[in-house]
C-alpha cells in the first residue's frame, strides 16, 4: 500500500489544501507508477480533483504562484518551491477528430470516469494521500507487477484517439524494460493513419525518449515486429532494406537490429541513433557492400525532416562518417608507430567522439561475428594514448599562412597561389603530425625547402604545350634521395601532383596535361577517376589504363634497373602485380570511368601500340581532351605511354606556345 511518507511535503499540502475546501484530490499517473515501481525517482506531478478550474484557482492564487497551462482543458499549474504541480479536472474526452486532441471534453465528478480515458493501465492509478485511497479501477498494480504494458479498456479505440501513443508504447518499454500485451501489440498496425496525423515535433520528443531508455534494444525489435518503425524512419521501406547482403545472410534491417543490439548499455544518445540510421545511406549509392558509403546531405535532410537538432545532426554526422575507419593500430604494433598512429586517427575521428567509436567499432565485429580486432586491452590502450597525444591542429603550427605567403613571394589575388597557401598547410600538419619535434620555425622552414624544390622542377619548361606530371617524380623529389618511404608521402604527393595539374590547365586555354598518377595502382582508383572527373570536368578527361601481361611485366622490370633501390624496392614486385592483377579481376567496377568519359585500354609490348596511340592523340586533338590521366599498375609501362603520348602530340605540331 502507497503512504503519504513517500511523496513530497508539497504535494501533499496542496491535496491537502483541495480536501479542506470540500474537493477530492488523487495523485495520478506516472508519479503513482514510479512509486509503486520503487528506485524510479517520479519527474511530474499531477493532480486529479472534482474542482473545476476557477475552483482550483480560488483555493491557490492568494497562496501560490498559479499559471493556466491548459484552463481550456481542465489544468491549472500551481507553482510550489521547486515543484510544478499540475491540477487538472476529472473529464472525459470525445470526438479525437485531428488523431490527437479532443474536439470535446466535459467535467465530471467521477474518477473512475477520468482514468478510463488514459492510455495505459500503469497510470490509470490513483491515489489520495489524505484518505488514504488507492483507486486501481482497470488492474494497473498487477500490470506493474506482472511489468506488462496494456491499453486501458479497447486498445484499437486507445490507440485511434491519440496517434501519439502509439510510440509511447514503446517508449515505456524502453524506459521500464515491460513486455507489450499481445492484443496491445497486435492493435497498433491498424492505427500508422492516426499516427501520420501526428506533429513530428511530438513524435521526435517521444522518439528521443525512447533512444534514451535502459531499455532501448528491446523498444527498437519491438518497433520493428510491429512495422511502426518503417513509419519513423520511412527510409527503411526501400527495398535495399530487404535484400540479403553478400556472406553474412542478414538484410540491411537484421544488420542494423544486430548491431544495436551488441551496443552497451552505456552507449550515448548520439551512438545510439547512428547506429539505426548506419545503413541509409545504402538507397543513394545503391551500394552492395555491407556498409555502404557515406552520404552527408542525405542523412542531413533525412535528420532535418525528423526534426533532429542541428548538434544532433553534426553529432550523428560525425559518427557515421567515422565509423568506417580503420583502428589506428594494432596490439602487435611497433611501439615507436602507436603515438603518430593515434595522433593522426584523432585528426578525424577527434577525441569527443572516440568511445562512440569503439563501441561501434566493437559492436559491429560482435553483430558479424567477426574475428576480434578491438581486444579490451587494445581499446584501453587506445583511449589512454589518445589523452596523452592529442590531434595536431592547424592552430598548433608553429608558422601560418602569413609566413608561407613572406617565404614563397605569393600573391593572394590568384587562385593557384591561394589553394598552394592550403596545401603548404596541410602538408606541414601532417609532417609535425609525424614528428612532433620539428614543430618550430627552423623545422618548419625546412619543409619550405623541400616543396619550393618540388614545384620549382615540377615546373621546368612550363612552356612546353603538352606536360606529363608524374606522382613518381613528386616522389622521389619527396624522398630526396632517402630509400626510405615516408609516412606521409603517397597522399602529399597525390594533393601537390593534382595542384600542378590545374596550374597547368589554367596557363592557357590550349594546353594538355597528362597525369601519370600511381595512386591508380589499386581498385579503389574508380574513386580517384571520379574525383577527377568531377574536378576537371571542364578540360574534358580522357582515361587510359595500361594492360601488361605478367611476362610484359618482367620485361619492364629488367628495364627498370638503372632506378634507384627504394622505387625497386617498393613497387618494382611481381608480388604486387599480381595482387594487383587479381583484384582488378575480383572487382568488376575496378575499371569503370565518370559519366561523360572515356577509357582506352593499351599494352606497350603489344605490336599494334604506336597505331594506338596514333589513335589517342588523334581523338585527344578531335575531342579537345586536355587532360589525360594514366592508370594501370607501376610495371605495367603506363609511364612509358605517358611519355610516347607527349611525344606524339609534340610532334603533330603543338610544340611551343604562340
Amino acid at each position: 500500500m502507497l503512504v503519504k511518507d513517500r511523496f513530497p511535503i508539497e504535494v501533499i499540502e496542496v491535496c491537502q489544501l483541495l480536501t479542506n475546501y470540500g474537493f477530492q484530490a488523487f495523485i495520478v499517473g506516472g508519479s503513482i507508477r514510479d512509486t509503486i515501481l520503487e528506485g524510479l525517482d517520479p519527474q511530474d506531478w499531477d493532480i486529479a480533483t472534482d474542482a473545476k478550474p476557477p475552483e482550483v484557482i480560488k483555493v491557490f492564487e492568494k497562496k501560490f504562484r498559479i499559471i493556466p497551462t491548459g484552463i481550456k482543458h481542465g489544468t491549472v499549474t500551481v507553482l510550489y518551491n521547486n515543484l510544478s504541480i499540475e491540477i487538472t479536472t476529472f473529464r472525459v474526452e470525445k470526438d479525437y477528430i485531428d488523431g490527437r486532441r479532443p474536439s470535446d471534453i466535459h467535467f465530471v465528478d467521477n474518477l473512475v470516469e477520468d482514468l478510463s480515458r488514459r492510455d495505459l493501465t500503469i497510470n490509470a492509478i490513483a491515489y489520495d494521500p489524505i484518505s488514504n485511497l488507492l483507486s486501481d479501477p482497470f488492474d494497473g498494480i498487477n500490470d506493474i507487477k506482472n511489468k506488462v504494458i496494456r491499453m486501458v479498456g479497447d486498445p484499437h479505440e486507445r490507440l485511434q484517439e491519440d496517434g501519439l501513443r502509439l510510440i509511447r508504447i514503446f517508449r515505456f518499454v524502453a524506459q521500464l524494460g515491460f513486455n507489450i500485451d499481445c492484443k496491445t501489440l497486435a492493435a497498433v498496425p491498424y492505427h500508422f493513419d492516426i499516427f501520420s496525423k501526428v506533429a513530428k515535433e511530438r513524435i521526435h520528443t517521444e522518439f528521443q525518449k525512447l533512444m534514451q531508455g535502459t531499455f532501448f534494444q528491446k523498444a527498437i525489435l519491438l518497433l520493428e515486429e510491429s512495422g511502426l518503425l518503417y513509419q519513423l524512419v520511412l527510409e527503411f521501406n526501400d527495398k535495399e532494406f530487404s535484400k540479403k547482403l553478400s556472406g553474412i545472410d542478414l538484410n540491411r534491417i537484421e544488420l542494423t537490429l544486430c548491431i544495436i543490439s551488441e551496443l552497451p548499455k552505456d552507449s550515448s544518445l548520439r551512438l545510439r541513433f547512428a547506429s539505426l540510421f548506419h545503413q541509409v545511406t545504402a538507397i543513394p549509392t545503391r551500394s552492395m557492400k555491407v556498409f555502404p558509403p557515406f552520404k552527408e546531405p542525405y542523412i542531413q535532410e533525412l535528420l532535418k525532416r525528423m526534426k533532429f537538432s542541428n548538434k544532433q545532426i553534426t553529432d550523428i554526422s560525425h559518427i557515421l562518417k567515422i565509423h568506417l575507419f580503420r583502428l589506428p593500430y594494432s596490439i602487435e604494433e611497433k611501439e615507436e608507430l602507436k603515438d603518430y598512429s593515434i595522433r593522426k586517427f584523432q585528426y578525424d575521428v577527434r577525441f569527443e567522439y572516440l568511445t562512440d567509436y569503439l563501441m561501434f567499432y566493437a559492436a559491429k565485429e560482435q553483430a558479424l561475428r567477426n574475428e576480434k580486432e578491438l581486444t579490451d586491452e587494445l581499446r584501453k590502450d587506445i583511449l589512454q594514448r589518445a589523452k596523452i597525444q592529442p590531434a595536431i591542429e592547424l592552430k598548433d603550427l608553429a608558422v601560418d599562412g602569413e609566413d608561407i605567403i613572406q617565404y614563397f613571394q605569393l600573391n593572394k589575388k590568384y587562385a593557384s597561389q591561394r589553394e598552394f597557401i592550403g596545401l603548404c598547410l596541410q602538408i606541414i600538419r601532417e609532417q609535425v603530425e609525424v614528428n612532433p619535434q620539428i614543430n618550430h620555425k627552423r623545422g618548419i622552414f625546412t619543409i619550405f625547402e623541400n616543396l619550393n624544390r618540388i614545384v620549382s622542377q615540377c615546373t621546368t619548361h612550363i612552356t612546353r604545350r603538352v606536360r606529363v606530371i608524374s606522382t613518381d617524380h613528386i616522389r622521389r623529389l619527396y624522398r630526396a634521395g632517402s630509400p626510405e618511404y615516408l609516412p606521409w608521402e603517397n597522399n602529399h604527393t597525390y594533393l601537390l601532383a593534382k595542384w600542378l595539374v590545374l596550374c597547368l590547365l589554367r596557363k592557357d586555354s590550349v594546353s594538355i596535361v597528362i597525369f601519370d598518377g600511381t595512386n591508380f595502382n589499386t581498385p579503389s582508383h574508380p574513386t580517384h577517376r571520379e574525383s577527377l572527373g568531377n574536378r576537371f570536368k571542364k578540360y574534358h578527361p580522357l582515361f587510359i589504363h595500361a594492360n601488361a601481361t605478367e611476362t610484359e611485366v618482367k620485361l619492364n622490370m629488367q628495364s627498370r634497373n638503372h632506378e634507384e633501390p627504394s622505387i625497386k624496392k617498393s613497387d618494382a614486385d611481381l608480388t604486387i602485380f599480381r595482387r594487383y592483377q587479381e583484384l582488378i579481376q575480383r572487382y568488376p567496377r575496378a575499371l569503370l570511368t565518370p559519366n561523360e568519359c572515356k577509357l582506352i585500354q593499351i599494352s606497350t609490348r603489344q605490336p599494334e601500340f604506336p597505331t594506338l596511340v596514333h589513335e589517342i592523340v588523334k581523338k585527344i586533338h578531335q575531342n579537345k581532351h586536355r587532360f589525360v590521366v594514366m592508370s594501370g599498375n607501376v610495371l605495367s609501362g603506363k609511364t612509358y605511354a605517358a611519355y610516347t603520348i607527349q611525344k606524339y602530340l609534340e610532334e603533330n605540331n603543338v610544340l611551343e606556345y604562340d
